[in-house]
């Protein structure tokens, strides 16, 4: 797992979890992306905006309309508890994988792979939400 943030030069990778491993691909970037909000706000003024950049369209399509199977609420609502709680105004944005090479060098572990091409790249290792599980 894996997500940085350009404008900060953070970046932030993670193994996927045991209790996690029986879950599909979508389940996984989902929780990235709440991960990413839920870090966002150590960053972002109360009211700010931010955007999300993901290579999964049902990520995509599950944060920016609201709508997730049952399976999912407890990510969605998680999120939407965050953002509400701190004003957050945000909008994710599909972005094929082959322009995406920095979050996917993090996502598998690649740290000095990421560095190399974002020189000014800081990475830091990160626990998924726990939350997430309902």
């Amino acid at each position: 797992l894996g997500f940085w943030f350009l404008s900060l030069g953070l970046g932030y990778t993670s193994s996927v979890p045991t209790s996690y491993h029986s879950h599909p691909i979508f389940f996984l970037e989902a929780l990235v992306v709440l991960a990413m909000i839920q870090h966002a706000i150590c960053f972002l003024p109360h009211g700010g905006c931010m955007v999300i950049y993901t290579d999964n369209f049902n990520s995509m399509s599950m944060f920016n309309t609201l709508a997730a199977l049952p399976h999912y609420n407890w990510i969605l609502l998680s999120a939407v508890d965050t953002l509400l709680a701190h004003d957050l105004d945000f909008h994710v944005f599909y972005i094929p994988g082959q322009e995406n090479i920095i979050t996917d060098h993090l996502s598998h572990g690649h740290v000095s792979d990421a560095v190399a091409l974002s020189l000014n790249l800081s990475v830091s290792g990160f626990t998924p939400p726990q939350d997430a599980l309902g």
